[in-house]
């Protein structure tokens, strides 16, 4: 059956008037009406009869109204249904959102040229990360910017209460394997001329540098927000990094096929005003 003449009747049924009904559809009346004739000629029965001016339900429209409407009501909720939206989220800030509703997150694979196929395959709606590209198919939108500081065990013999450049250089370090056109984050973020650094380990996480920066004499660079998550409960001793290092800019990006859509745009806001709840707990670095 034809779903705009389940439509049709529900609003002839409910305004008991051809010509509001028309008004309400943006119809007009003898489109309404045909409607109605199509309607009664497929289920054999008189929907509506004439009554003074106006028309009358007759029993049979009571009985199809009352099953029309559990199925429009059924169809409504499946189309209108907040179905999750997929969202690829970098390690390093997945700890902030997760809990948020309607988003299901995971995290952003590792091969950026992966991510951004995605994105165009709709395999996923909404990445948060700190790669970018430039293709006029994306929105990037930087939302949230912080810190990278370095961590290490509270009980380190050598690191108590301060750390200085030559400090951090004759240490061993832990490395996030995670490269980014060819370089680690350290390289890329640095903005001064950077030495050699002795690596003790190679981790594939960024949960497992601060793991392995708590049990070892290792020092790990994580994002502060990440290392703040985690400083009790792995006895983390955090600096601010002695090297100057630009900040940890996370970016939304999405396809612009997303812009206007109500969903997207629900899901996107939510994200930024989680993040803005962040802020100032990085005071103490001056941002």
């Amino acid at each position: 059956m034809d779903l705009n003449l389940v439509r049709t009747f529900m609003a002839v049924y409910q305004c008991q008037s051809y010509t509001k009904a028309s008004e309400l559809l943006a119809l007009t009346q003898p489109a309404v009406s045909a409607a109605i004739k199509r309607l009664e000629s497929e289920i054999g029965k008189q929907l509506f009869i004439k009554k003074g001016r106006g028309i009358e339900a007759t029993s049979k429209a009571h009985a199809l109204a009352t099953k029309f409407q559990f199925a429009l009501d059924t169809i409504n909720d499946a189309v209108n249904d907040k179905n999750t939206v997929s969202v690829y989220c970098a390690e390093i800030i997945l700890h902030s959102l997760v809990g948020l509703e309607q988003i299901n997150f995971a995290e952003s694979p590792r091969s950026q040229s992966m991510l951004f196929e995605h994105l165009r395959e709709q395999k996923v709606d909404l990445v948060l990360d700190v790669a970018t590209i430039k293709d006029s198919a994306f929105v990037i939108e930087e939302v949230y910017v912080e810190p990278a500081v370095v961590v290490c065990s509270k009980f380190h013999p050598r690191i108590q209460g301060r750390l200085t450049k030559e400090m951090y250089y004759r240490e061993s370090h832990i490395l996030y394997s995670g490269r980014w056109q060819g370089l680690n984050g350290f390289e890329q973020m640095a903005e001064e001329p950077i030495e050699e650094r002795k690596i003790s380990l190679t981790a594939s996480s960024i949960a497992s540098v601060a793991l392995f920066a708590s049990h070892t004499k290792g020092l790990g660079l994580i994002s502060y927000s990440f290392a703040k998550r985690w400083e009790k409960q792995l006895d983390l001793a955090i600096y601010p990094c002695p090297i100057k290092l630009s900040h940890v800019k996370y970016k939304m990006i999405y396809h612009k096929r997303y812009i206007n859509d109500p969903q997207h745009r629900k899901v996107r806001q939510q994200i930024i005003d989680k993040l803005s709840k962040k802020k100032p707990l990085m005071e103490w670095m001056g941002l």
